[in-house]
């Protein structure tokens, strides 16, 4: 019977960075320029509306800026959404073909066709499903920590207890810390049981979403454990990404005198700031490009590698003959 082998699956994702580091850093590269792209149609003007809106916040805003700061804000968003779910399509598919077909490299195997697009169906649905569960168990965990709050604000109103009040607003928040832990938890195991569903789908370019229900019947622990272990990983390479970029923030924030002055800060023209944080913005936009590679291969890796370990290739091979 075939079985998850946790040590595996969950270091598939550093193998393949391993065995194509080029692939992997251009999964990174094409979403870090589609966002500069963005950045560099709407940057500009979104810098300088706020600019003018903070130089003038004593003042009555001038309706026609702020309108058109919004209406750019939301073309910005649109355009990331739409653009990054086709492009988390293309890696997601590419990581799919470097796991499943290496032979079919291509250009760092990413693709745009009828495999990516029932990619962007099942996710969208996958999400949708994730949604619907959280807001379901959402509901009782909402209701009971209201009650406990009202309750523990009637008591404090008519000063009968403090103490008891205390406890009161004090379990609604313990209760609602605990119930959002478990939200999460169960969340990450319903993704488990559905996330095979991507590269089924992928594979017979057919939604198979939910036959990966059936597919992980009786390894649901063990692929939690899984998609676990790939998350602690990707959180320490966060972390150190993270405080290289407050090392860089901070640097230069103490390099530069003008910058720890606010009425000198907000003199200054977007395009002076950004200039100040060249360096930093370079370097942060090189940690964008290899996390990004990193989380999509280690995270899709993943995924693929349960599929194969569940489904051999001789298997798959008769399946698909």
């Amino acid at each position: 019977m075939a079985e998850i082998q946790i040590g595996d699956a969950a270091m598939a994702g550093f193998k393949l960075v391993g065995r194509r580091p080029l692939s992997v850093l251009a999964w990174g590269l094409v979403t870090a320029l589609f966002i500069a792209l963005i950045l560099l149609l709407f940057g500009g003007g979104l810098a300088a509306a706020v600019v003018d809106l903070m130089r003038n916040r004593g003042a009555e805003p001038d309706p026609a800026q702020v309108f058109g700061l919004v209406g750019s804000i939301m073309g910005a968003v649109l355009l990331l959404i739409v653009g990054l779910t086709v492009i988390g399509a293309m890696i997601q598919g590419a990581v799919f073909r470097a796991e499943l077909s290496p032979e079919k490299r291509g250009v760092a195997y990413l693709q745009f066709g009828s495999q990516e697009l029932w990619l962007i169906a099942v996710n969208f649905v996958m999400g949708v499903v994730l949604w619907v569960a959280q807001l379901v168990m959402s509901i009782p965990l909402v209701i009971i920590t209201v009650m406990l709050g009202v309750s523990g604000a009637g008591l404090g109103a008519d000063n009968h207890n403090p103490g008891a009040s205390m406890s009161f607003l004090a379990g609604a928040v313990g209760i609602r810390i605990i119930g959002q832990l478990v939200i999460a938890v169960v969340t990450g195991w319903l993704w488990v049981r559905l996330c095979l569903g991507t590269v089924i789908s992928f594979r017979e370019r057919q939604f198979r979403l939910f036959e990966s229900w059936s597919m992980t019947k009786g390894h649901g622990l063990q692929m939690f454990l899984v998609m676990l272990l790939v998350v602690l990983m990707l959180a320490v390479l966060y972390i150190v990404a993270a405080v290289i970029m407050f090392s860089g923030v901070a640097g230069t924030a103490m390099a530069n005198a003008d910058l720890k002055d606010p009425a000198v800060l907000a003199a200054l023209a977007p395009g002076a700031i950004i200039g100040r944080f060249a360096a930093v913005i370079a370097i942060g936009g090189i940690l964008m490009v290899i996390f990004t590679g990193v989380m999509n291969a280690m995270t899709w890796g993943a995924v693929a590698r349960m599929y194969l370990q569940l489904n051999p290739p001789d298997d798959v091979a008769k399946t698909f003959a």
